[in-house]
């Protein structure tokens, strides 16, 4: 999964900008989900990786290229994005 995003803060000051699978992610959420799917209450890298694919992947799903969102609009949980009041942000499928 190559796609890169935006995610701007409420000033629309650019917070992050690269891979979807790149984004700071939060641990906890990433333990948690690991264990849901895994049993793993410590993974190991493939764990994770595999946690955070599953994240990311129905963010990017309701996305449209450079049109940008706000995250409370969304339909997926956006929680475990590990970014200052990430609930206030906007964010952009970059094409």
């Amino acid at each position: 999964m190559k796609h890169k995003i935006v995610i701007y803060n409420h000033d629309n000051l650019v917070i992050y900008e690269g891979k979807a699978l790149d984004m700071p992610i939060k641990m906890d959420a990433i333990r948690k989900k690991s264990f849901e799917l895994f049993k793993d209450p410590d993974p190991c890298i493939i764990h994770q990786s595999y946690a955070i694919q599953k994240f990311v992947t129905p963010l990017i799903a309701e996305l449209n290229k450079n049109e940008k969102v706000h995250m409370h609009t969304l339909i997926s949980d956006t929680s475990w994005i590990d970014l200052p009041n990430i609930e206030d942000c906007f964010i952009m499928l970059k094409g």
